[in-house]
């Protein structure tokens, strides 16, 4: 080999953390990325927002207690504009609404991608703010013919109870992992209720939360088959059940509104290895996903109206990506065909709504060139997207008629992306691109209560750009045994950008802004004085100007996330003893357009301590010390001090 292929290996394999055929290949990839691995998501009671909460450029947003909705922010994205993918098929669907991230328990999370700003060709289709891509656990390949299992009981502050457990099975040629899990929580916290009178302290008084309770099951089963040394298979089934309280915004003890959630996601795929000729691969991922949600607000005591609705959304399609790798660069090619049906009735509509039609293909292509002795890589990509909507007609509790329509989209989405290796751990990254978003049935809709349809919705576009730079030491120092630096600042410009406003009662509504300018400044740095001692610290600047022509609201602060976040996470390990102090500071959040109406800030200091055991650990955990209600949508507050004990046993 000769020192130049020598040097590529070094450059370019080192730290690759993906292997599979149409994974995201971190080594090559320009896009600001953090992988979250198994480690943070196990042993411990927490949730997927809680963790996605200490990545940097990501804001969540929740609006309760456990189990209550949980969106993702990216950058100042909306959830909208976030696509969420499980196992790289994409979650989010033409019926809309955010992806509710406390759906997914996560004893079936292998690790988490997040893709902030731009997303990689490998994920297929682009968003305006970036991608998170969640890995399910896998049964690994066993050394010899064996089963491992686990299990986990939490108890919490809150009336608050979860079980876990999991079974790993390997024979011959066949890999099979089950999990399943259970939650249930009153979520009966305490917190101040002004009575919908924010400026006037006298009637305030402390109450605990009612009737925002959840039940949640759910079950991953995975099967991989390895058929060759070039062929193999996986399938993945994902079932998850839902029923979940709605507490009113005057926190009224009779309310009886709820919200019943199911849902399956079902994957089958096939790589081949050195499909055509060497170096040459293929994946083929065939899927479909069914959500069922029932709104029950039949006494009026969430929303204005009366309402029972009930929506069914399903979605299959197929997704086949191929690869061609050379010394000097690469080919990637995806083509993906869906369709998706949206059937919504409800008590509000004076005239019931047909079934809505969403079909999409798309093609999309990505060159990945390598100069200078392989430090400079250039990715080239270009999205073309062709969606057919088949609306029908809908009538609302006024009588207002949203006649029946074809709608028909053709999107192009290119982007360039560039990344400098100046070794295996230190490089500059830089992209521009153009993304595009349809409104979502969701959107131009409404649905389950808390949101009201705007037929009149026009398709957002966004110019993104961004520019990173990452430096890492091993070990410089005595006292220093690691360390790594992020660094990055982007600007987005938005045309016709889709908000949601809430009013008082927590209702919202999307509205279009003509444009929007969206720029900011994110930094990481990771620490690890010894061995034993790591520290993590995140800064997220974010400045949104709202360009609209309506002069009340020209200039202002986009409203949902806030404009500045600090996050710090330290853990000090001592023989079988584990301690872990967190904390997040977030400041300046407005719920409206105007910037009357402003958000709570955020100061939450979390505690834990664990001891380990030969095979199984227990872990105690103290989340928002200085017990705040933070309320990230108006009249939504989350739990203030809270207490948790978790034991895990492997076998």
């Amino acid at each position: 080999m000769c020192a130049q292929e020598e040097e590529l290996h070094v450059l370019i394999d080192d730290g690759q953390i993906n292997s599979r055929i149409g994974e995201v290949d971190s080594s090559t990839t320009s896009s600001a990325n953090s992988v979250i691995e198994a480690d943070r998501l196990r042993n411990n009671f927490v949730s997927l927002p809680d963790v996605l909460e200490q990545e940097v450029g990501v804001q969540m947003r929740s609006s309760g207690g456990e189990g209550s909705l949980s969106t993702a922010v990216l950058r100042g994205a909306s959830s909208e504009q976030v696509i969420i993918y499980l196992d790289g098929v994409p979650l989010n669907n033409a019926s809309g609404g955010p992806v509710d991230l406390s759906l997914i328990p996560v004893n079936v999370i292998e690790r988490i991608e997040i893709y902030r700003g731009s997303t990689p060709l490998a994920l297929g289709s682009p968003s305006i703010g970036g991608a998170v891509n969640i890995i399910t656990r896998q049964s690994a390949k066993l050394s010899s013919e064996e089963n491992t299992g686990q299990i986990s009981a939490s108890v919490a502050s809150f009336h608050t109870y979860k079980l876990s457990g999991s079974s790993s099975v390997s024979y011959g040629n066949d890999d099979v992992l089950l999990s399943v899990s259970y939650l249930n929580s009153k979520n009966d916290f305490s917190f101040v209720n002004d009575n919908g009178t924010q400026y006037n302290p006298a009637d305030d008084r402390v109450e605990n939360r009612n009737n925002d309770g959840v039940e949640h099951v759910s079950m991953l089963a995975n099967w991989k088959h390895q058929i060759s040394e070039q062929y193999d298979t996986e399938l993945r089934l994902d079932v998850f059940d839902r029923q979940k309280e709605i507490p009113s915004a005057t926190n009224n003890a009779d309310v009886q509104t709820h919200l019943d959630t199911q849902q399956y996601d079902f994957l089958i795929q096939i790589n081949a290895h050195d499909a055509w000729s060497k170096d040459s691969n293929l994946n083929l991922k065939l899927f479909a996903t069914g959500k069922n949600e029932e709104f029950d607000d039949s006494l009026a005591q969430v929303g204005f109206f009366s309402q029972h609705s009930e929506s069914v959304t399903k979605k299959s399609g197929m997704q086949f990506y191929a690869e061609k790798n050379k010394l000097q660069q690469q080919w990637k090619l995806i083509t993906a065909l869906s369709r998706e049906t949206y059937d919504s009735e409800s008590t509000l509509a004076l005239v019931e709504s047909g079934i809505n039609t969403r079909d999409q293909i798309e093609l999309s292509v990505e060159n990945v060139s390598y100069f200078d002795q392989q430090r400079f890589i250039l990715n080239i990509v270009a999205r073309y997207q062709v969606v057919n909507d088949q609306l029908s007609s809908v009538t609302d509790s006024f009588g207002a008629v949203t006649p029946a329509s074809d709608e028909s989209y053709r999107l192009l989405n290119p982007q360039i992306g560039a990344k400098y290796l100046f070794n295996s751990r230190t490089y500059l990254t830089a992209n521009v691109g153009q993304y595009n978003r349809i409104p979502s049935f969701y959107e131009l809709f409404g649905g389950d209560g808390l949101l009201l349809g705007n037929a009149d919705l026009k398709q957002e576009s966004s110019l993104n750009m961004d520019v990173g730079f990452t430096y890492a030491w091993y070990e410089p120092y005595s006292w220093l045994h690691d360390a790594e630096i992020y660094a990055g600042i982007y600007h987005n410009k938005v045309e016709d950008l889709i908000v949601r406003i809430y009013n008082g009662q927590g209702i919202g509504v999307p509205q279009n802004i003509s444009d929007a300018v969206i720029q900011g400044f994110e930094s990481t740095i990771k620490l690890e004085p010894t061995a034993n001692q790591s520290i993590n610290a995140n800064i997220s600047l974010i400045d949104s100007v709202n360009k609209t022509d309506v002069g009340s609201f020209d200039g202002k602060i986009l409203p949902g996330y806030y404009q500045q976040s600090f996050s710090l996470h330290y853990t000090y390990t001592l023989a079988m003893w584990s301690f872990t102090a967190e904390a997040d500071v977030k400041r300046n959040m407005y719920y409206d357009r105007s910037n009357l109406l402003k958000a709570d800030d955020v100061n939450l200091l979390n505690l834990s301590v664990r001891r380990n055991f030969m095979h199984s650990n227990i872990d105690f955990r103290i989340d928002n010390i200085l017990d705040e209600n933070v309320q990230y949508f108006r009249n939504r507050p989350t739990p203030g001090l809270s207490f948790s004990l978790t034991y895990n046993h492997n076998f």
